[in-house]
Parts: C-alpha cells; structure tokens; sequence
C-alpha cells in the first residue's frame, strides 16, 4: 500500500513542463521578451482533456467562457530568467540539461507561489491541483499556469466546471474529505459519509525550502511528519490505521515544489470505513 501511495507523487506540474522536451531541438541564441502568440490570457478558462495540458500552449481549440463547462483555468503567464534561458538554448549535452532543469524549477516554483494567492487558499488541502505548461517554443522559457478541480489525489482526472476558482478556496466546498478506490483500484475522493478507504489528515512541508533531494530521508520525514498528523488528527496513535502521503518523492518532483506533502490516514485492515475519525481517540473505527 505504501509504495502505492507514494508512487502518486503528483504535481501535474511535472508532466507538463518536461513534456515540452520536443521543442528544445531547434533554437537560436537570443531570447526575446516577447510573449509568444501561443501564449493565453490569464484568467481564461479551457475545455481541454488531461492528456492536453500535458502538451504545450496553445493548446487544442479555443478559451471558452468560465460559467461554461470547462476543465482547466488559466491563473498565471510568465518567463523564467532570459538569461538563463539564452544560456540552456545555447548549451549542448549535459549542461543543456541542467539549464533546462533550472529553467523547469523557475517555471514551477512561479506556478506554485502564485496559485495559493489566486485560490484564496492552500490548493494541497482541496480538490484542486496546479498544471503547468511551456508556451511554444518552449526554450525562450514562456510558461503558462493553470489549475483544475481533480476527482482523484494527483489531479490526473479533471471535474468540469462551470465556476471560476478565482478565490475559490476562501469559503470552502472544495476541501478534500476522504478517499476511497475505485473499479480501477485508484483512489478518488469521496465525502466520510460514504464507503471509504482513508482520510485527509492535513499537510506536511520539509524544511528549508531549496533543500537537497535524497530519496530515503525525504521518506522517513514525511512518513514521521505525516503520521505526528495523524494521529493529532485522531487524537490517538492507532495501528489499524497507517499514515501515507502524497507528493514529490523523484528528483523531477522535487525540481521547484513548495516540498509540501498531502498526508492520509488509510484503513490497514482490509475493511472500508463509513464516516470520519477526526477526534476518534482510542475508540472503534466507523464501519
């Protein structure tokens, strides 16, 4: 179960900014300021699939209205350091990969500063996720920001919408309740009152912010990070119920990330739960 939920390691971000790979073959050396006519308008709402926004901009059709149905919402253009950019287009072999890696983790960390300020709130606590995308032609380093309500932990199947999520997270309504498998096994989210396998117990961040990646001591602190958050979200250290999370856990994760975590509270014994375990204490799991 544990290398299961670890394995989500999901910020869509990740996807989305490496799969614009392709575009890096062909490049001048002078990078302008100009934005790319690909590039959308912030506050512009898109009825794309997930397999779209894994693509760079401009993505397939056009922007529709935000009380129409649509699935992606742009909060944020930008361009990562010209200089910087200028330098990885100009680079071959492995320093070309670093500098795109650079450019990758400007690009992200922009995506993720800004997102808390146009939700209203902190998006790891809610049914929301960031997805970031290059704006052909991706080496000038133009970048496009958007977030989407997610039906599962890592955001890799989208809600329709008919309302903006500017400022969204403010009054509640999207918080993340429980989580439950589906016929696919994966999980998704559910309210407590229904059949469930697990539930959001709150978050945990590893400091300093910009530390170093290394795998096993990253695992062993979000494992005791997460499971202090359970159990003071139960009220008691529990064995029929084991602490797991979601967030960066590769380098390519870790490239740019607030480091942040989604932390669980998962059902060892097989059985589902029906209701919440906030306060529960010593007493019988709900099923």
């Amino acid at each position: 179960m544990r290398k299961r939920w670890i394995g989500l390691a999901v910020f869509v971000v990740v996807a989305a900014l490496v799969a614009g790979g392709a575009y890096w073959l062909t490049r001048p050396k002078t990078v302008s300021a100009e934005r790319p006519k690909g590039a959308p308008a912030v506050g512009s709402c898109w009825n794309v699939s997930e397999e779209a926004v894994a693509a760079a901009f401009p993505w397939p059709g056009a922007p529709v209205g935000c009380t129409a149905s649509h699935t992606a919402e742009v909060f944020l253009v930008g361009q990562v350091d010209r200089e910087l950019a200028a330098k990885a287009a100009a680079a071959k072999g492995d320093e070309a990969k670093v500098g795109q890696s650079l450019m990758y983790a400007q690009a992200r960390h922009a995506c993720l500063t800004v997102a808390p300020k146009y939700l209203g709130g902190d998006w790891h606590a809610s049914r929301v996720q960031v997805v970031a995308s290059w704006i052909k032609p991706a080496w000038v380093g133009f970048f496009g920001c958007a977030v989407v309500e997610a039906a599962a932990p890592g955001g890799k199947r989208f809600v329709p919408r008919t309302a903006s999520l500017r400022g969204a997270l403010g009054g509640g309504g999207l918080d993340i309740a429980c989580v439950a498998r589906d016929t696919t096994s994966e999980m998704r989210y559910v309210p407590c009152d229904q059949p469930h396998d697990g539930e959001f117990t709150g978050t945990y961040t590893i400091t300093p912010p910009g530390a170093p990646f290394v795998a096993d001591k990253v695992s062993a602190a979000v494992t005791a990070g997460c499971g202090e958050a359970a159990k003071s979200y139960i009220g008691a250290p529990r064995t029929d119920l084991s602490a797991r999370f979601v967030g960066p856990t590769s380098t390519g994760d870790w490239l740019g990330s607030d480091q942040t975590y989604a932390c669980y509270a998962l059902v060892t014994d097989g059985q589902r739960l029906r209701g919440s375990v906030k306060g529960l204490g010593p007493g019988p799991l709900p099923h």
